[in-house]
């Protein structure tokens, strides 16, 4: 008994003995040391809780909180596409989401394809001091956006920012993917161009270093990262990338290429992106990444009463427009949507076919959820306007090839017939669709989202719930709208 007892005796010693060797746990919130970035991309003005998204007030109680208990090593950055999607924010073109973004403490968000949706000037006037609306306490970065046929950027638009925590210079350089001018309605972009961002990059950020005495550079960029990242994690000496966010791709994840840590957050507040750089003799030694839902942290379940506050103040101005009509009697795919939104663009206008693209269709409808004007805008939140024209059979054949979401009642279609299309202008204008050429162009001046919404107050007067499968209820367009429709009335 006591052979065994001194046994154990030993045993608990050595534990003991094991447990004071162990290292002390290291202490992140030394800002000398470490960085933590916050991220958010491809916001899409969710600024409301839904099925799917976390709503900005609840977001907002966790980065408050984040950078209030740690100001001097704490960045919250933005990853574009962040204002235009939901109707709160629509209505308001952007101002809504831009002064949000501010109350939660954004130090810097980079432009995306998005932003040129009402035309890039509608958005950069928060951003620019000449203006009388809103003005953001954050910057928009854009290095890679210039002027057609010059190398400067428009007013509103930063290559960089710098900024100073823990005694760090961190220099956040902001493009753009290349080549995403064609997912742009194209009389947005038209006077625009993007650059290809790696050489740009790689500039500023020797110029950072040898210039502003920046020790840190950090790049956003609304692209994917496919291509970019690649080039970037190339990069050495003055050039050297510490770290890239990504976006546009609306996917959620972490990658290490070289060294460089590179991550994506989901998109409309599904996801908040951490990133923590551990800096040792002012250079970047280490990163931890991970992507926080509601799921991981208390914090993202409560709401911010000042978030809240300035929330409630624009949800005031079309709240109306959230009431629920009726439920969904199924479930309905975004893709099922874009049918009936090109079948409803055929019968409105008495075109042969109707068509519309499926990146324009961007949410659906789960069975029973409360169907909703506002809910609705979420499926269609572009503004794309209708266009109609007569299209010989072949050019019309060629854009069915690259667009199947599509509706006629046409067994067949001769290439050498003219047949009556109806579409939205950003299809009408988009390259190698050689639409702008057919005859009898009529450019009608309702949304077609308007066409969704009568058909959804058409059927609410006849039946108990909402589905696409039933016959289509809707006129003749001008038997029921004229230039005074306004949503917001």
């Amino acid at each position: 008994m006591k052979k065994i007892l001194s046994l154990l005796t030993i045993f608990l010693l050595a534990l003991i003995l094991v447990g004071c060797t162990e290292e002390p746990q290291e202490d992140i919130s030394d800002p000398v040391r470490n960085l933590h970035i916050y991220y958010l991309n491809d916001l899409h003005g969710a600024l409301l809780e839904g099925d799917r998204e976390m709503g900005i007030s609840k977001i907002g109680n966790f980065l408050i909180d984040e950078k209030t208990s740690m100001p001097d090593n704490t960045l919250i950055l933005g990853g574009g596409d962040m204002v235009q999607g939901t109707l709160i924010s629509n209505a308001t073109f952007g101002q809504s989401t831009t002064h949000l973004m501010d109350v939660l403490g954004f130090d810097a968000t980079v432009i995306g394809n998005h932003e040129f949706d009402w035309g890039l000037d509608m958005v950069t006037r928060y951003y620019n001091d000449s203006s009388d609306v809103y003005q953001a306490e954050h910057k928009m970065l854009g290095a890679n956006v210039f002027y057609e046929g010059t190398t400067d950027i428009p007013s509103g638009l930063e290559p960089y920012t710098i900024i100073e925590r823990g005694g760090h210079r961190i220099g956040i350089i902001g493009t753009i993917g290349e080549g995403l001018e064609s997912s742009i309605l194209a009389t947005m972009v038209e006077d625009y161009t993007f650059a290809d961002p790696v050489p740009i990059i790689a500039d500023y950020a020797e110029y950072l270093r040898t210039e502003k005495d920046v020790n840190i550079v950090i790049v956003i960029s609304h692209d994917s990262g496919n291509n970019l990242n690649p080039g970037l994690a190339a990069l050495e000496d003055n050039q050297n990338i510490d770290a890239v966010f990504n976006g546009h791709s609306h996917q959620t994840n972490t990658d290490t290429l070289n060294g460089m840590p590179a991550m994506i957050s989901g998109s409309n507040g599904s996801h908040i992106g951490h990133m923590r750089l551990v800096i040792e003799e002012a250079q970047v030694i280490d990163h931890e990444m991970r992507n926080i839902t509601d799921f991981h942290d208390h914090r993202l379940k409560e709401p911010h009463p000042e978030v809240e506050a300035v929330l409630e103040s624009y949800l005031l101005e079309v709240e109306h427009l959230y009431a629920p009509i009726f439920p969904a009697a199924e479930a309905i795919s975004s893709n099922d949507l874009t049918y009936w939104m090109s079948e409803l663009m055929m019968r409105a206008t008495g075109a042969d076919i109707g068509v519309q693209n499926s990146g324009g269709t961007r949410d659906y409808f789960i069975k029973d959820e409360d169907v909703s004007i506002a809910r609705l805008y979420d499926v269609f939140p572009f503004d794309n306007t209708v266009v109609t024209a007569d299209v010989k059979g072949d050019v019309l054949l060629n854009l069915l090839q690259y667009n199947s979401n599509y509706y006629t009642e046409l067994d067949t279609i001769d290439p050498d017939e003219t047949y009556r299309l109806a579409t939205n202008n950003y299809i009408f204008h988009r390259d190698g669709n050689n639409l702008e050429t057919s005859d009898n162009i009529v450019f009608h001046d309702f949304q077609m989202f308007y066409l969704a919404v009568e058909e959804l107050l058409n059927q609410a007067k006849m039946y108990d719930d909402f589905s696409i499968d039933r016959a289509i209820l809707l006129d003749y367009y001008e038997t029921w709208y004229d230039e005074d429709y306004d949503l917001l009335d």
